[in-house]
């Protein structure tokens, strides 16, 4: 079937809150067009979106509107996608996967930025459309803190962060170990390392994954369950801020790995909340030191919060610790399945 590309007169939109102007097009271009299926874009601000009908298309799934007509939904046998208006989060099977810019809702479709489908999208659900898909069989751990950097820390428990990083660390090393891999921690005992220098230590050895393990706090006490954070990609916003500015210009040597990143990511999270439950708190995107100059796919891990009452009383058992290790374990397993498949 032929492809028509056309281009239709540009319009001015103007929401309550702001005005945007955007010209809506039929293209074969970024990926999305196939045989038979047509690419609905906008350009916003100089920004370029895609429609998830298109999305669903070139997926190879079902999409429509949930009855609130808040909430767009892709689905398939084994996969289901939820991108709700104006939100920079979609759900992926109830995951959430945080992307650089909001959704964006016109005259009853409703898109996601091009880079959102390249950079959050694509690599979880189509990995094989990236080139250069990494090895795996050395392993950089490093258990975050040490020395005169304690951490998080829950006096009431008695708990300190850098201590129950490196246990776990140790942990995942016997089992990465009884599972054929290399492996090198940064630290093995108690002792202080400048940021960059954990990033170098994994570039030095030749790691093809590094982990980052930490415990998490915060001011309110409700605040629990676990999160993962890969590098933020380049001209994006990391998700504790709302929009890009001139600093996220910069391109660091982990954006190499871009894709690897957040497919590890997903694959240790989902590990994560399937075997320990409680809130899922998702996959985010920060521009964290240790990740920046990573040659090798990359994340940091909050395995939870010292500051949780029940989730506290739960790090003091070493059964737990060793519960936290072989989530690690397992997500990192599943991770390599995925790459094995792609060839």
């Amino acid at each position: 079937m032929r492809i028509l590309a056309v281009a239709l007169q540009a319009i001015v939109f103007r929401p309550a809150l702001f005005s945007v102007k955007y010209c809506l097009l039929l293209v074969l271009c970024f990926g999305f067009a196939g045989p038979g299926l047509h690419a609905r874009q906008v350009e916003i601000e100089g920004r370029t979106y895609v429609d998830l009908a298109t999305v669903a298309g070139r997926l190879g799934m079902e999409s429509y509107w949930l009855r609130s007509n808040e909430t767009y939904r892709l689905r398939s046998k084994w996969t289901t996608i939820d991108v709700g208006k104006h939100s920079r989060v979609f759900y992926l099977n109830r995951m959430p996967i945080y992307m650089g810019f909001a959704s964006v809702e016109l005259e009853g479709r409703l898109y996601i930025a091009q880079a959102d489908y390249r950079h959050a999208i694509q690599p979880i659900l189509v990995p094989q459309a990236f080139a250069n898909r990494p090895g795996l069989k050395r392993i950089v751990i490093d258990a975050g803190h040490g020395g005169k950097d304690h951490g998080a820390e829950n006096k009431a428990f008695g708990l300190k962060e850098k201590s129950l990083a490196l246990d776990v660390a140790k942990r995942l090393k016997t089992l990465l170990h009884r599972n054929g891999f290399d492996v090198v921690l940064t630290r093995d005992t108690d002792h202080y390392i400048p940021l960059l220098q954990r990033s170098r230590r994994a570039d030095q050895v030749g790691s093809d994954l590094f982990i980052s393990i930490h415990f998490n706090a915060a001011e309110s006490k409700k605040a629990a369950g676990p999160e993962i954070f890969a590098l933020t990609p380049r001209y994006q916003a990391s998700s504790k801020y709302t929009c890009p500015t001139n600093r996220d210009k910069m391109r660091y040597v982990g954006n190499g790995q871009d894709p690897w990143n957040v497919l590890l990511a997903y694959h240790i999270q989902h590990r994560l909340v399937q075997r320990l439950g409680g809130p899922n708190r998702g996959v985010k995107r920060a521009r964290f030191v240790v990740l920046k100059e990573l040659e090798c796919p990359g994340v940091l891990v909050e395995m939870g919060f010292l500051s949780h009452v029940q989730t506290a009383q739960k790090f003091h058992s070493s059964a737990y610790r060793q519960r936290l290790a072989q989530s690690l374990l397992e997500g990192i397993l599943a991770y390599r399945r995925r790459l094995v498949r792609i060839g």
